[in-house]
């Protein structure tokens, strides 16, 4: 039993037992193994994983139990009252020697060349028993590829994965993993007996999202990756703790570098149970890669004669400082703007929100690059429901989630593996909602796909559901139906398309369930109809009560969106915010405030002269790239700071090389609202500057210091992220009418322009390992939508739209069943972002073969 599974033994009593010596008192259901490594006691293993079902198979745990005649398997072997174990007695030594002795059998000795050397667990608890001899002398068994001598064959079995077979020690631990915690099955055990062996699915190979994780957990060297391969011993590395910069969840990563090149060479976990369980995605772990690119940005660029050429931060602050001045001069300073990544660091945003609003001064500053008709307040209903309080750990032992308007494995892949698990330790029921099929919903007891466009229409339908099923007051009920059209179940349900029974069965878990996780994600947050969707959302809360037992949020999508939000970075932050700066700064801008939309719109006007883009690519992400084109195009004046060359900076009369989140210490504030430090690993590639240093070195231009010191600035912020929590939702129900929308029958495919599993953004196109899983975009559709053009796998599309075109190979998709098709935005070399239009809720495109 994993160590989670105790969890279902609370409340069930526990049991004392004496483990050499000590005795330990346990929650019933603890085997052996962790009640002793709870008292401290090391117990050996290959095959046991805290985090996996326990399956006894190295036998490497043994113990000695009294009254029990054999040794026993720690792992498997639960804790009872008045147990007596000994884990180091000579029997037990013995048993460990035996074990160790018949994996040897046919283990090839080639500790010096294998990359796991100085890291492997055999290689450990072989020495540490003592064995430095075989007393066999037959000769061993080896794999051979077909048509090769060779008996130490590597087998690259995905675009990361080396399979040595002759190094594994069947264990199962990745394939278990990849089966139970991530829900793959592109790795198994073929054969049986001494010629078993672990391999790619026939016909596939290893390249699921999760993949990385298997290389980290095998105990020997039958799995490694290209990315840490043979590139530098474990013993001459150094490790520094970090947080990962491509994902809300905050989860908690290892840097392994060496500091006489200041090179990162790979990121490994550091498990935090109460965020990660110590997995990581893939790009998580190789998007660090992008660090270490030669295409960095590495000095200042300045635009002399239409051509930017290289310049001294000296110089490219003081034309900054010169040109700001004679728009704020000649304009006014509310026609400057500015717009920030919110992966970015606390400081890093929180100057660049100081420096705007104190310096300059605007309020014309906007984190939500990626978002389209933002609300024009901050007391929407959306915006408060982005901001209600939510826990990752929670999902572990709710017994009802529901996963709505997500692809969690595109958006939210750790807590895709937390629901995975709620599921498999506590046989939680899971629902996912959406208007397309996707992947994550292989662990549901009900997936709905409701229709294009009616996701507030399908909310409505399961407080209606509810209703009907009496699982309400009548009072409520009826003050319910006088704000929402339609207000019976049998119109809601056809709207949304969805069998009443489906949404019935939905509505007596949420009524039912003793602690409910309800999470929504980027379908809601990217829609025009956010608000709508938002008010439907709160209505269902109000009746079922879901916020009473459990939670229920939108979830941010970036590494820093919620600390952006707390830290004053939107147009228009919240009165208790806006009275906390004042009081902080002793003064805030009169002056009218602007969100992404609202500047660009003025950008064409030519209302807004100066802009100043950090960390963000708008051209190339903004959901309508001609619009977003047009208006920067039509300043007098762009700045634009980032990692790499790309569409925005290609545009800016300024070019400031930004430093990578591992290259300075930063703290990062994840969607539970957990401030989390990431410290330095390696120097600033050439030039580089982080964005706080960026604005303090800009601010005395103007005449202005925005902080006398780095304590200041940490003390500022700290106040700013105690404010007080979550607003309350509306105690009352919102009226709920779904948005029309319209509809060409010559564009009848609805794109949804997504992330791809393997990369965050636009910049993860540059780490090689993500390049090598996804290195161009795609069109994933359903297999009769690919039959209707008669496509093939790989075959090139045309996708068109009312207003663009991209050509990208077909990717036929085992998931969507509908209509729908998915485009990635990873891909500078495919303007996705062109084929849409701000205000529309929904991109129609239409398919047709390009014949090659």
């Amino acid at each position: 039993m994993a160590e989670d599974n105790k969890h279902q033994a609370q409340g069930q009593g526990t049991v004392t037992l004496t483990i050499d010596g000590q005795q330990t008192t346990v929650a019933r259901g603890t085997t052996v193994l962790e009640a002793a490594q709870a008292l401290g006691i090391n117990i050996p293993t290959f095959c046991w994983h805290s985090k996996l079902k326990s399956v006894g198979a190295c036998r490497m745990c043994y113990v000695e139990i009294e009254k029990m005649a054999k040794l026993q398997v720690s792992c498997a072997t639960e804790a009872v009252d008045g147990m007596v174990v000994r884990t180091d007695s000579d029997q037990v030594k013995q048993g460990r020697r035996a074990i160790i002795e018949f994996i040897l059998l046919n283990h090839p000795l080639d500790c010096p060349t294998c990359d796991k050397g100085g890291e492997c667990d055999l290689q450990n608890l072989t020495f540490a028993h003592g064995i430095d001899d075989s007393r066999f002398d037959f000769q061993k068994y080896r794999f051979r590829e077909e048509g090769t001598a060779s008996t130490f064959d590597d087998v690259r079995i995905g675009p990361e994965i080396v399979l040595n077979r002759n190094r594994c020690i069947l264990c199962y631990k990745c394939v278990r993993a990849n089966k139970e915690a991530f829900g793959e099955y592109d790795l198994g055990v073929y054969e049986r007996g001494n010629i078993a062996e672990i391999n790619a699915a026939p016909g596939e190979q290893v390249d699921n999202p999760y993949s990385g994780n298997l290389v980290e957990i095998c105990p020997v060297g039958a799995l490694t990756n290209t990315d840490w391969r043979y590139k530098i011993r474990v013993w001459l590395t150094q490790t520094t703790p970090a947080v990962c910069n491509f994902n809300s969840s905050g989860v908690n990563t290892t840097f392994f570098k060496e500091n006489h090149q200041n090179r990162i060479f790979r990121v490994t976990s550091r498990r935090n149970d109460g965020i990660d369980d110590g997995w990581l995605s893939d790009v998580t772990r190789y998007g660090y890669q992008i660090v270490n690119s030669a295409d960095r940005l590495k000095t200042p660029l300045v635009k002399k004669e239409g051509k930017q050429v290289p310049a001294s931060w000296e110089e490219a602050l003081v034309l900054i400082h010169r040109r700001f001045s004679e728009i704020k001069d000649k304009k006014g300073n509310v026609c400057i703007g500015g717009l920030i990544e919110p992966s970015l660091d606390n400081a890093s945003l929180y100057s660049f929100s100081k420096f705007f609003r104190t310096v300059l001064p605007s309020n014309n500053i906007d984190f939500r690059s990626h978002y389209r008709m933002l609300p024009p307040t901050a007391d929407s209903v959306f915006s408060k429901m982005c901001a209600q309080p939510f826990k990752i750990a929670d999902i572990d032992d709710s017994d009802v989630i529901v996963a709505f308007g997500t692809d969690l494995v595109r958006e939210h892949q750790n807590e895709y593996l937390r629901i995975r698990k709620a599921r498999n330790f506590h046989d939680a029921r899971i629902f996912a909602a959406n208007p397309y099929h996707v992947k994550s919903a292989d662990v549901t007891e009900l997936e709905l796909v409701y229709s294009v466009g009616t996701d507030e229409s399908f909310l409505n339908a399961v407080c209606l559901a509810a209703i009907e099923e009496k699982l309400t007051d009548s009072a409520e009920a009826e003050a319910y139906r006088q704000k929402v059209s339609p207000s019976s179940l049998d119109q809601a349900s056809r709207e949304c398309g969805l069998d009443k029974e489906d949404l019935k069965s939905l509505a007596r878990a949420l009524a039912g369930a003793r602690k409910v996780t309800f999470l929504a994600g980027e379908l809601v947050t990217r829609s025009i109809a956010r608000e709508a969707i938002a008010a439907a959302l709160a209505n269902l809360n109000r009746l079922l009560g879901i916020n009473r037992k459990g939670q229920m949020a939108i979830l941010p999508r970036y590494a820093n969106s919620f600390g952006a939000e707390k830290l004053g970075l939107l147009p228009y932050p919240s009165d208790n915010l806006r009275r906390e700066l004042t009081s902080m700064w002793g003064e805030f801008p009169d002056a009218e405030s602007h969100n992404t939309d609202a500047m660009m719109a003025l950008m064409k006007k030519e209302e807004i002269s100066g802009f100043f883009v950090m960390g963000s690519n708008p051209v190339m992400l903004y959901p309508d790239r001609e619009f977003a084109r047009e208006g920067l195009e039509k300043l007098e004046f762009l700045v634009a700071c980032d990692l790499f060359e790309t569409e925005t900076t290609a545009i800016a009369d300024v070019v400031l090389p930004l430093c990578s989140w591992a290259e300075y210490d930063g703290e990062y504030v994840n969607l539970e609202g957990k401030s989390q430090k990431s410290v330095r690993a390696v120097k600033p590639i050439g030039e580089a500057r982080p964005g706080c240093e960026i604005m303090n070195m800009l601010a005395p231009k103007f005449g202005k210091v925005l902080f006398e010191s780095d304590a200041t600035m940490a003390a500022e912020i700290d106040r700013l992220l105690q404010l007080d929590g979550a607003p309350e939702l509306p105690f009352e129900f919102l009226p709920v009418v779904r948005a029309e929308f319209e509809r060409d029958e010559a564009y009848p495919y609805p794109l949804f322009v997504c992330d791809d599993p393997h990369h965050s953004g636009h910049l993860t196109e540059k780490a090689t390992s993500l390049a090598n899983f996804v290195g161009e975009a795609y069109i994933e559709l359903s297999p009769e939508s690919a039959a209707r053009h008669d496509l093939k796998q790989g075959d090139s599309v045309r996708v068109e739209s009312k207003v663009g075109k991209v050509i990208v190979p077909a990717r036929i998709s085992d998931h969507i069943d509908s209509d729908a098709v998915l485009i990635p935005r990873n891909f500078s070399s495919t303007p996705v972002t062109s084929l849409l239009m701000r205000k529309k809720r929904l991109d129609w495109v239409r398919l047709s073969k390009v014949d090659v």
